[in-house]
């Protein structure tokens, strides 16, 4: 089915994504900040899901359907999440509507907010008390140290992985007219990531942020140590194996689709 539309619409939000950034720079902070935040409560009670349910055998089916919800909330929000603007800017940039140099600096922008955000809801579940409640064997502490603790080529490839299905749910809710068949898709597609294993750069940050604050094993560089890999394979995944193929395969000189017959 000719595609050239969507390819269009994704080339024109990138493009209203670097105008606010250059015409309103703490209005696109803003939106990474949130972005950022809501992302984070969602790995909180995703990791609140996977305690609670460890005895029984739907649990990780339900938090991992669950996580979802995260992206939805973002992409009904319009705010800003690094890992999707992957897609967004690289189309544009493809499409010549944004330079790669703008992109790469709009990158950065999107993810000190997005980093940003996960601080603000660390401290704030930090005083409401709900981090001192977790116990030290929690599934939060436990994830975060198997995280951590992975290779650098681990990571990296899972990162690809990750970004990948997360653009592929952006991607598809392009194509949806409804808001319900966008929840279905996004909630489905990202399923797939949380079940799996595979590592998101902004939704780790969330994860780290509460161990470090509570009593996890890590340390910061152990953290780090995920974020730079996970976020390289975060960037390989959203351009190359999506947002790249998105445009070239749907060109704008590509003939329209002839009406069939009667």
């Amino acid at each position: 089915m000719f595609d050239r539309n969507h390819v269009e619409k994704a080339a024109n939000s990138g493009l209203s994504k670097l105008t606010l950034l250059q015409t309103d720079p703490r209005r696109y902070m803003l939106r990474a900040v949130l972005a950022g935040m809501y992302l984070t409560i969602t790995v909180f009670t995703y990791w609140a899901l996977v305690q609670n349910l460890q005895g029984s055998p739907w649990g990780k089916v339900v938090a991992s359907l669950f996580f979802g919800v995260g992206l939805t909330i973002i992409v009904f929000t319009h705010t800003e999440l690094f890992t999707s603007n992957t897609l967004y800017l690289t189309v544009s940039s493809a499409e010549g509507k944004t330079s790669w140099w703008q992109t790469a600096v709009l990158w950065c922008v999107c993810y000190l907010g997005n980093l940003a955000g996960v601080v603000v809801v660390a401290g704030l579940l930090l005083g409401a008390g709900a981090i001192d409640a977790l116990p030290a064997g929690h599934a939060l502490y436990e994830g975060a140290a198997h995280k951590a603790h992975q290779s650098a080529q681990l990571i990296f490839f899972k990162g690809i992985l990750a970004n990948w299905v997360v653009c592929l749910a952006v991607r598809l809710a392009l194509r949806c007219k409804e808001d319900i068949a966008k929840i279905v898709i996004m909630l489905l597609v990202v399923f797939m990531f949380l079940y799996l294993g595979f590592e998101h750069s902004i939704a780790n940050m969330g994860t780290f942020a509460i161990s470090l604050l509570g009593q996890g094993s890590i340390g910061y560089a152990d953290a780090w140590h995920n974020l730079l890999y996970s976020t390289l394979g975060n960037i390989v995944g959203g351009v190359v194996l999506l947002g790249l193929p998105f445009a070239y395969l749907n060109p704008d000189d590509m003939p329209a689709k002839r009406a069939a017959p009667d």
